[in-house]
């Protein structure tokens, strides 16, 4: 069993080759016509350029997310997150902006060509790609162009303006801080010089040099609560702006999460700020009798405010966790919780230090009022003086520290490695598109082949019309060829000397008749077939020339032999055997009262006898069907051994079909390559319908100059008289 398989796919394999082979003609020039587009193609493609450049990509949400979503993959979601960034909107539409605005060569084609700007960020955005590299947090950022500078120079633009964005989100709150810190300093400075421009102005104009000691002391205390007053209000301002920089960007959500933070209705934290109050004003206090950030009671008040601060940041996170947390965990970030409940407690704070400083300045102020009148305006130019100078003073102390606070930093994204101008183009890949070229012209020749026969209906297998029609072969006939005389090489021949006599002895064509002989007369020995109509489907497929072979072998076996030339409408019998044309022959049997030794001729052959068609006739179904026709016949079978019928083709007229009746059966003779299935079906409903037995198929023509033909026949007989051939 495994050895028939093996030989079922050997001989597969070889039907391919052989179909292959046969349409050499039409693979090689598909084949050549598709490599050479391709080769041309590949040739005439403008180059293309690309330029990398790594990032590395820290393991924070820094810049990213303010309440970062706990995933099953936090580090995938983060590297996604940097890839969607880098192909955003926003940011090739800075990168377009830095091109229009950037002093850059007049070789970059978007500067330079007249584009909208959606179209720019559409080009910027086909050429760019960003992949991760397994296993690490570094991105290859890339970007393709028809230049080596384009594509060097936007590739850095791209890494710049990404890692400038991510910079910003990151300092997002320190920056606005700063901004605040610049407004306020500049503020403060132009109040700073009024206020010495009018002290000035004033003493000159009034005389007066000094206040009095206790004017000093009173001017000096208001100064210091002032002072204090005014900075609490900057840095009450500053925790609100950080404060809003970093809600700004929260979902709805994140945001009510967020205002419940901080809950001063519990009893602990409404004691704990009241207590804070208290060590404000203390604090203030002190500072306004000219203690030191050094003296005991400045240190211990500062230790009790941190310590009742961090009491109430504790307790409030405690409380936001069981009340939010636990309901909605994915919101939540630690992080970022204590930063915000630590900045609302601190303006909590600030905000009741400031009504406290506010209502110490009110009443200072109320004894200014005892003071005279003129030392009460030179205490007042003083008072402005001295606290426009310390709060300048501490602006700018805090305005470096937000500077040192922005720059320390850095972000998330780091810049490994820049792109350099490299001139080696990354496309066309000439040796790639050449290999994969070859293989695809393969293909393409090979699919055109199998195409060319999927069409191709005609007939090429003998294996493949017996398993569709359930019918056997009795016979494989080879094309008749001559040898030319100039080359030796075998070709057609031509269709004057048809006939197997015309051939050598022992010719493939011969014996291949003798095969067909022998399989006819074996078909069944207990009722012999003496009487064989040859018919095809279509004309031009052999049957008459099939027809006269069959009946030379037949009587080479001295057996009396009778060939009769039934079609009655194109005859060709007579033709073959050279009987003239106006002899009687089978329709004169049938219409006339003519003796049938009459009609029947001898040949130039022992045992061989034609009955030609007689006179042409278009009445032939008629003719066939009379009842004198059945009782010629009958006389016929007792005359002669053999009998063969040539009659029109099936799908012609119903001829065919009478005469099988009226004879022991049908031999179907089946052109190689030039019968359709289509015809044969056809047919073969037919004979179906009409109870018509088929003795078997004769399968005419093979070609042996074809490999198809040689594929077929060449085991079979061919090789074996070729060789012998060859040795004589």
């Amino acid at each position: 069993m495994q050895e028939k398989l093996v030989e079922e796919d050997g001989k597969e394999l070889r039907t391919y080759w052989y179909l292959l082979m046969e349409n050499r003609f039409l693979l090689l020039s598909v084949f050549l016509a598709v490599f050479v587009f391709i080769f041309v193609f590949t040739k005439l493609s403008r180059p293309v350029y690309q330029s990398n450049s790594t990032v590395l990509i820290e393991n924070s949400d820094k810049g990213l997310s303010f309440f970062p979503i706990r995933e099953m993959n936090p580090r995938q979601t983060l590297i996604n997150n940097h890839i969607e960034m880098i192909q955003s909107r926003s940011l090739i539409e800075r990168v377009v902006t830095a091109i229009e605005n950037d002093s850059t060569p007049d070789s970059v084609y978007l500067k330079t060509q007249k584009l909208s700007k959606e179209r720019k960020m559409s080009l910027i955005k086909s050429g760019l790609s960003v992949i991760p590299i397994k296993d690490t947090d570094i991105l290859r950022i890339s970007y393709r162009d028809k230049t080596p500078f384009n594509a060097y120079y936007i590739t850095n633009l791209i890494v710049n303006q990404y890692h400038t964005i991510n910079l910003d989100m990151t300092r997002g709150e320190l920056s606005e801080v700063r901004h605040f810190l610049e407004e306020q300093l500049t503020k403060i400075e132009s109040e700073l010089k009024n206020s010495e421009e009018r002290l000035k102005t004033y003493k000159e104009g009034n005389s007066i040099l000094e206040l009095s000691e206790e004017t000093k002391i009173l001017v000096q205390t208001i100064s210091i609560y002032e002072q204090q007053r005014k900075s609490i209000e900057v840095e009450l301002h500053t925790a609100k702006t950080r404060l809003n920089a970093l809600t700004e960007n929260l979902n709805e959500s994140q945001k009510a999460l967020a205002e419940g933070i901080f809950n001063t209705s519990n009893p602990f934290i409404s004691r704990s700020i009241n207590e804070l109050e208290t060590l404000e004003s203390n604090y203030a206090y002190y500072l306004s009798l000219g203690y030191d950030s050094l003296h005991p009671k400045i240190i211990e008040v500062k230790n009790r405010i941190s310590n009742i601060k961090a009491q109430i940041v504790e307790t409030s996170k405690s409380n936001f966790k069981e009340r939010y947390i636990s309901a909605n965990p994915v919101e939540y970030s630690e992080g970022i919780i204590d930063e915000i409940l630590s900045l609302q407690v601190d303006m909590k704070t600030k905000e009741s230090m400031l009504n406290a400083l506010t209502t110490a300045v009110e009443e200072y102020e109320a004894k200014m009022k005892h003071v005279p009148l003129k030392e009460i305006s030179l205490a007042r130019l003083e008072r402005d003086k001295k606290v426009s100078e310390e709060l300048y003073l501490m602006l700018r102390s805090k305005y470096e520290e937000s500077r040192v606070a922005e720059a320390g930093k850095l972000g998330a994204v780091r810049i490994i490695d820049k792109a350099v101008l490299t001139t080696k183009p990354i496309l066309p890949k000439t040796s790639r598109n050449l290999i994969l070229g070859f293989f695809l012209s393969l293909i393409i020749a090979i699919g055109s082949v199998l195409l060319k026969e999927y069409i191709d209906d005609t007939i090429k297998d003998i294996d493949e019309i017996e398993r569709e029609f359930k019918i056997k072969t009795l016979g494989s006939v080879p094309l008749i060829l001559k040898k030319t005389e100039n080359n030796g090489k075998s070709e057609p021949q031509s269709s004057k000397s048809p006939i197997i006599t015309n051939l050598p002895e022992g010719s493939p064509v011969s014996e291949s008749y003798k095969i067909l002989r022998t399989n006819i007369i074996y078909l069944s020995q207990e009722n012999p077939h003496q009487m064989m109509t040859v018919s095809s489907a279509t004309k031009g497929e052999g049957k008459s020339t099939t027809v006269a072979n069959l009946g030379i072998v037949l009587s080479q076996l001295n057996k009396r032999t009778l060939i009769i030339d039934g079609d009655l409408r194109r005859p060709t019998i007579s033709r073959i055997f050279e009987i003239p044309q106006k002899s009687k022959g089978l329709s004169h049997a049938i219409k006339e009262d003519v003796e049938l030794s009459e009609c029947i001729h001898q040949s130039s052959l022992s045992n061989l006898y034609i009955m030609p068609h007689g006179e042409r006739t278009t009445h032939s179904t008629e003719l066939l069907e009379s009842p004198k026709t059945k009782l010629i016949f009958k006389e016929l079978r007792k005359q002669f051994d053999y009998i063969i019928i040539d009659t029109s083709p099936m799908l012609s007229i119903a001829d065919p079909t009478i005469l099988s009746k009226i004879s022991d059966g049908l031999l179907w003779v089946v052109q190689f390559k030039k019968a359709h299935k289509r015809d044969l079906h056809y047919a073969n409903k037919i004979l179906l319908n009409m109870n018509v037995n088929v003795l078997g198929f004769v399968f005419n023509n093979i070609n042996m100059t074809s490999y198809y033909g040689r594929y077929y026949y060449y085991h079979y007989y061919y090789h074996y008289h070729s060789k012998e051939e060859g040795e004589q």
